[in-house]
């Protein structure tokens, strides 16, 4: 009887254990699950922020394509067929590249060096005239047309800043 008694306690005490441990792992798990649902709700903030971010650039961009701003040197560009007609040299600074397209086809206006690689998100149609804004370093900068064989055509200016 005292045989029977232990089996049915150590049996009772089995369970009891057992059910212990597996509320013990719905905790884990439920805990788990509260931290990846944080996790998730932190990272869709994030991405918002990034879209918001890269939102206001873009608005920011618009905005620089139609007005020079009135802190910056302005630079008159006439961009034609196979010619970009600008000044080769000009100072330092913030600078606003006043670009019209005087051609019939499309063209852009890129400006590079001195770890600067600035051009239009979208190229400028045929009398269209956008702005440029663009922090100028003393150095050598490459100026071009980057459609299609602009650049080979003649669409190529090298300025000089200092």
């Amino acid at each position: 009887m005292k045989t029977l008694l232990s089996m049915i306690l150590a049996g009772a005490i089995s369970i009891v254990v057992a059910q212990a441990q597996t509320e013990e792992k719905d905790k884990t798990v439920g805990e788990k699950t509260s931290d990846a649902w944080d996790k998730t709700k932190e990272k869709t903030k994030e991405a918002g922020r990034a879209v918001a971010d890269t939102t206001k650039k873009a608005t920011n961009a618009v905005v620089d394509a139609l007005t020079p701003d009135a802190d910056a040197r302005k630079v008159e560009v006439e961009l034609t067929e196979h010619r970009i007609d600008m000044p080769k040299s000009v100072k330092p600074g913030k600078t606003a590249f006043v670009v019209k397209n005087a051609g019939k086809m499309k063209h852009n206006f890129e400006v590079q060096g001195e770890g600067i690689e600035q051009k239009f998100l979208l190229a400028l149609g045929p009398q269209d005239t956008k702005v440029l804004h663009v922090n100028l370093k003393p150095g050598t900068y490459k100026v071009y047309c980057p459609m299609k064989d602009h650049e080979k055509k003649g669409m190529e200016v090298k300025l000089t800043v200092r």
